[in-house]
């Protein structure tokens, strides 16, 4: 009998592989801000980060507009690094 496998995804802060479920993910609103998607279900393109230290990382790398394939406002950089250690 074999198990199933775990779906992983890349944090695109640290770039450390990681199960999907151990990640947080984060879709663009209609005003294209990044927002924690707690579901993990939400639609479109998704990016995923291991915590809030790997936000800072991903917004110097420019990796959040690198995954989502546009340009992305970061005005709700502070809601959303406070969003990511309350689910950490």
């Amino acid at each position: 009998m074999t198990q199933a496998h775990a779906p992983e995804r890349t944090c695109v802060g640290c770039g450390k592989k990681q199960p999907k479920s151990l990640l947080h993910r984060l879709v663009l609103n209609e005003q294209h801000q990044p927002v924690l998607d707690r579901t993990q279900a939400a639609p479109g393109r998704g990016a995923y980060l291991c915590g809030p230290g790997c936000l800072a990382a991903a917004i110097k790398r420019k990796a959040l507009q690198r995954a989502f394939k546009m340009h992305v406002a970061l005005d709700v950089v502070i809601d959303l690094e406070a969003a990511l250690q309350t689910r950490s």
